[in-house]
């Protein structure tokens, strides 16, 4: 299953979200600190563009929709023992939950996650990895780039 981290600098974000980027990459560190989101890809479309899904704090929580991914905002990975079906079942369990803003603190502060929320990464992951909200966003690239590899040149360049 091909994961996307985003890497962006937010600056069409009002003034919450970026609030919200500044703490992440505050409270993260290493290589992959910069990461502030992750999407699964459950689809490439014909026109290079695809459909991600992840739960998102600027949307609202758990979605799918289709975008086309700036090659200078994310590292695409994948991996390949992840099979995206078991995502695809996730999203239409969870299509709609709120975003579980707490959670997402709580992989950085004290605090504890929602049975009926969910934060990008502990989404994206729930499939596949025991306890997958105890990771932020850097924690979980690096965890997918250790069991998959980093396509971002090949995927990108298919695009073009």
């Amino acid at each position: 299953m091909l994961i996307c981290h985003y890497t962006g600098d937010h600056t069409g974000d009002d003034w919450k979200a970026r609030l919200g980027v500044w703490a992440t990459r505050l409270g993260q560190k290493g290589q992959y600190g910069n990461i502030t989101h992750t999407e699964a890809i459950h689809t490439e479309q014909t026109d290079g563009s695809v459909i991600i899904a992840s739960a998102s704090l600027r949307d609202g929580g758990v979605r799918a929709k289709q975008v086309t991914l700036n090659p200078h905002h994310w590292i695409i990975t994948d991996v390949a023992m992840w099979d995206v079906e078991y995502s695809k079942v996730l999203l239409a369990l969870t299509n709609g939950w709120p975003y579980d803003l707490k959670g997402a603190l709580a992989t950085l502060l004290p605090g504890t996650q929602s049975d009926k929320a969910f934060f990008c990464n502990r989404w994206v992951g729930t499939p596949y990895l025991k306890a997958a909200g105890t990771f932020g966003p850097h924690q979980f690239a690096a965890i997918c780039l250790s069991i998959g590899k980093d396509v971002t040149t090949d995927f990108f360049g298919s695009r073009k």
